[in-house]
């Protein structure tokens, strides 16, 4: 959901925030990540990122138990 920010930063016809390669957003200072913005198969890389930290966790777990 970008209604937030919508008047602040320039947006797609999807509303996604376009962004440049570092975040950065039309609004000299404000970055945007993640679902919000336009970088493609953003779902994919947070779910491998979610089962990363998962794994991390269950392996901590299982080395101090």
């Amino acid at each position: 959901n970008t209604d937030l920010i919508k008047h602040l930063v320039s947006l797609n016809d999807k509303q996604e925030v376009l962004i440049d390669e570092k975040g950065q957003t039309s609004c000299l200072g404000l970055y945007a990540s993640g679902d919000m913005t336009v970088i493609p198969y953003k779902q994919i890389i947070i779910a491998a990122a979610e089962g990363a930290k998962a794994a991390l966790a269950a392996n901590e777990y299982l080395n101090t138990h």
